[in-house]
């Protein structure tokens, strides 16, 4: 939506109400003010992370594969991984050869991590930067002046990343087939790497059909969360999560109200919250039969009389191919390649509404660009029984 909206302004085409509305909801905005200044802030800012990253890989690449290839490699690879693409051009082993490399890792790490923030937390993290330094400010004051919505991401962020790195190094250290035989150091590099990719990156340093069951249910549950709004990631967002956990924190404490660093979370906010779950889980899950039953094979016995029907990949395969779509991972466990050609659609279909988001999508298909007049009638509230 960002590039289409670049075009339609170098061609000198106006953006109307309709693309606004769809800008906003793509680019998760409160209101559509500014849009057109924050669709050139994105592509200057993008510009400028993926210089820097192909400078810091360019140190490993050209002297490894010449100057010519060097180069290529290494913008072809920032960019991929800021715009947590996944395509590589390494190898059929992605980033495996590289999985002890500190600058290549770091590097990588960073531009998905930037990448997946979100365009509305650079803008304001920089218009802070420029606050302190201004006006001397020290870090404190600074986090005080960050937006509530730049808080919760980068919080959000910092405890996925570790509890992430945490998890996939307590359940694979172990695992030979994963980590090998590396030192402590390289496993938890290779953990990091592996909680920051889940981030909707795709690339890979470790074989992900090797996980352990339990790394892949893990893997899952990240890929499903995703990066933050605005931002060049998929999944229901870490903001989305947030405030669920929230919600569910303070039912169980008996409170009616969402604080968090002294703000009130509103209902409305909350509400979209559990309908992105809502929608999420629902797309999977059907999704995922959607699989199962394209993926249906026949089995004959000698005589080539069907004997029996069964379906080619695992469950736990097609759960964790389906959610990487969705979130627009791009990991695999060696099934995408294997798919029938309705899987395939169902994949490719996945990617594109876990891109967009399913509220965007809503909104482009069911939006004509006038508000509706909420409806004027009012019923008397009726009680009934949950859980």
């Amino acid at each position: 939506m960002t590039l289409i909206s670049l075009i339609l302004m170098f061609i000198g085409k106006k953006i109307n109400l309709s693309d606004r509305i769809i800008i906003k909801e793509s680019l998760n905005q409160d209101n559509f003010s500014g849009m057109v200044n924050l669709v050139k802030r994105i592509c200057k800012y993008t510009f400028i992370f993926e210089l820097i990253g192909a400078l810091f890989l360019a140190i490993r690449f050209i002297p490894e594969y010449g100057t010519k290839t060097g180069i290529f490699y290494s913008i072809f690879h920032s960019i991929s991984a800021f715009c947590n693409a996944g395509f590589d051009v390494i190898g059929n082993n992605s980033f495996i050869s590289y999985s002890s490399d500190i600058i290549v890792n770091i590097t990588l790490m960073t531009l998905i991590i930037v990448g997946g923030l979100g365009f509305t937390v650079w803008s304001d993290i920089f218009r802070t930067l420029r606050k302190v330094i201004r006006e001397k400010l020290n870090i404190k004051r600074m986090w005080k002046e960050l937006s509530l919505h730049s808080k919760i991401v980068l919080v959000t962020t910092l405890i996925l990343l570790l509890s992430g790195t945490a998890l996939i190094y307590g359940l694979e250290s172990n695992n030979l087939t994963v980590m090998g035989s590396d030192s402590q150091g390289i496993k938890i590099l290779k953990s990091a790497f592996q909680s920051t990719t889940l981030r909707t990156a795709g690339f890979s340093t470790i074989n992900q059909e090797e996980l352990t069951t339990a790394g892949k249910f893990i893997s899952i549950c990240y890929m499903f969360i995703g990066g933050s709004p605005a931002s060049t990631s998929g999944g229901i967002k870490t903001t989305t999560f947030a405030i669920l956990v929230l919600c569910v924190m303070n039912f169980i404490k008996g409170r009616n109200e969402i604080n968090i660093f002294k703000k009130n979370i509103s209902f409305e906010i909350v509400k979209r919250a559990l309908v992105i779950l809502a929608i999420s889980i629902f797309i999977v899950i059907i999704a995922i039969l959607g699989l199962l039953v394209s993926e249906i094979s026949l089995q004959e016995d000698i005589y080539g009389t069907e004997t029996a029907k069964y379906t080619t990949f695992s469950f736990m395969d097609v759960f964790f191919e389906a959610v990487s779509a969705f979130g627009t991972v791009g990991l695999s466990l060696n099934v995408t390649s294997g798919l029938s050609a309705m899987g395939k659609v169902i994949i490719l279909m996945l990617m594109i509404i876990g891109r967009l988001g399913p509220i965007t999508i809503s909104v482009a298909i069911f939006k004509n660009g006038k508000e509706k007049n909420e409806s004027r009638t009012s019923y008397p509230k009726g009680n009934i029984i949950v859980g």
